[in-house]
């Protein structure tokens, strides 16, 4: 073999390893999960709420829902893409916009879902509230004081189950992000001014009132039900 040909075979071989090592070290980028990122419909006719108009309910569903949505879509996606050799804040940041995106899509479902005044209370759902609040009546009252503390803010209200305690408490929410840990879930009361402004402008307890009177508690019911 020719001096030149030994250099040229060498430089193809060197080449080839250097590729072949260059696709090892590449990493197979991480999956993500957009078909449990899918916004879901209404699962009632606004038409036929009563005190909450149609117009108020479709908006608050296709803008501030489904913007939820796309949001955590998007936000995923850019933490996908990111370098491993990124800055933290720059991972922190972007963890934070998917937590209030994320949690934003899952609460405006708890509260949509628990729309379109249907049945009553079950014996079990008030022998809880009973249990927890004394009655019923003290609940409720509770609940939209909860409620009504922040008008003219934003936020959320929640009757939730505490796995801790083993009882039903009401709980408030600032910004998608606040919670009572190891707890579920009963019915979501959105408080943001966008939920309610449409219909009812600073009128905050009248829109409070009107959220009761639209109650579904065949599924309030079921997430009862649900808890062991």
């Amino acid at each position: 073999m020719q001096r030149r040909e030994f250099m040229a075979l060498g430089a193809a071989t060197l080449a080839s390893g250097l590729t072949a090592a260059q696709t090892a070290s590449v990493p197979t980028p991480r999956a993500t999960h957009p078909e449990t990122l899918t916004q879901k419909p209404l699962i009632f006719d606004p038409k036929t709420l009563d005190g909450l108009s149609e117009k108020m309910i479709v908006s608050h569903h296709d803008n501030n829902y489904v913007g939820a949505v796309k949001r955590a879509k998007l936000i995923e996606e850019k933490i996908v893409a990111l370098s491993s050799s990124a800055n933290p804040f720059e991972f922190g940041a972007l963890k934070r916009e998917q937590m209030v995106a994320l949690n934003s899509m899952i609460l405006h479902e708890y509260y949509f879902d628990a729309l379109g005044a249907a049945a009553a209370m079950d014996g079990k759902l008030k022998s809880m509230l009973e249990s927890s609040f004394r009655t019923v009546g003290e609940w409720e009252n509770e609940f939209k004081k909860l409620a009504l503390s922040l008008s003219g803010g934003s936020g959320w209200v929640f009757l939730v189950y505490n796995e801790r305690l083993k009882r039903l408490e009401n709980v408030w929410s600032w910004d998608h992000m606040h919670s009572l840990w190891d707890s579920k879930i009963i019915l979501a009361l959105d408080m943001y001014e966008h939920s309610y402004q449409m219909d009812f402008g600073s009128n905050a307890k009248g829109y409070i009132e009107a959220f009761f009177k639209n109650i579904n508690w065949n599924v309030v019911n079921s997430r009862v039900s649900a808890i062991a």
